[in-house]
């Protein structure tokens, strides 16, 4: 409970989205909280501008906050999801592109950034990759969240990054895409532990590094399940009477990506449901 008379942190919400909205459901009553997203969006108790992340106008917003929490959609400038060079260049306006305009308008106050990133920056090579370990870059969207990190880290703004996993919950598609597919093959099922985590875990990090008083640091933020591929999908599959083809074994992998250090430093306990029980229920 906040005593009677005491100021609420500020926090402004950059890309005020799904994750922006559970959020401000499960915290607006600790917070002064304030989005800034591109269009409208479904009624949520915290206040929203319409607007977007590049625009002048944002300057007051800025101004106001204790906190941003960065985390627009590459949804919100075209189709992200394509391979050709104008998805690449979309996706590097998003992050990396918002994230330039927004640090150059701080006017040296010292605000506190926290980036909502992806286990997408590490490479597809073997190993545990923790938040010590050098990157080695692989493919163009790896280079553009890593670009967005170092310009961050970079700025002299205090500064968390989150390299949050694959995120499940309330208003997304949930693995939609495997029950749409006519078939799955079976050199997609891989050994490999998967990096997953509920939304409503990644609000609960974001609660503890604003009330931890983090600052110039780095965690990953998956759940403890490490569920394979072979295991989630092929289990999705089954439910959804989708047939496995048979192309070939998949690849050896032993790709892993740690989250001691979030329950080390923050004292952070996973307890949303694991991605099966969602799934399920």
């Amino acid at each position: 409970m906040v005593e009677a008379g005491t100021t609420l942190p500020r926090v402004l919400i950059l890309g005020y989205g799904r994750l922006g909205r559970a959020f401000c459901r499960r915290y607006h009553d600790a917070y002064q909280i304030r989005g800034i997203k591109r269009t409208a969006s479904p009624v949520s108790p915290c206040e929203s501008v319409l607007m977007p992340i590049q625009s002048e106008a944002l300057r007051p917003h800025l101004a106001w906050a204790d906190v941003i929490i960065f985390c627009p959609s590459s949804g919100s400038r075209g189709n992200t999801g394509r391979g050709d060079e104008s998805g690449v260049a979309d996706y590097r306006e998003t992050y990396l592109g918002n994230m330039q305009f927004v640090l150059a308008r701080l006017d040296g106050r010292p605000v506190r950034v926290i980036l909502i990133g992806s286990t997408g920056v590490y490479p597809r090579q073997s190993g545990s990759w923790d938040e010590a370990r050098p990157i080695v870059m692989d493919n163009d969207r790896q280079r553009v969240l890593w670009e967005t990190e170092q310009a961050l880290a970079r700025s002299g703004a205090p500064y968390v990054i989150l390299r949050c996993g694959g995120l499940y919950g309330e208003e997304r598609d949930n693995f939609g895409w495997v029950r749409r597919r006519t078939e799955l093959v079976s050199s997609e099922l891989t050994d490999e532990p998967l990096a997953l985590v509920h939304q409503d875990d990644v609000c609960g990090v974001i609660d503890a590094v604003i009330r931890r008083g983090a600052v110039n640091d780095i965690f990953n933020v998956r759940d403890d399940s490490a569920l394979s591929r072979k295991r989630l999908f092929g289990r999705i599959a089954a439910r959804a009477g989708i047939p496995i083809a048979h192309d070939g074994a998949p690849a050896a992998t032993d790709r892993s990506i740690p989250n001691d250090k979030v329950k080390r430093r923050l004292g952070y306990r996973f307890s949303a449901q694991s991605i099966l029980d969602y799934l399920e229920a």
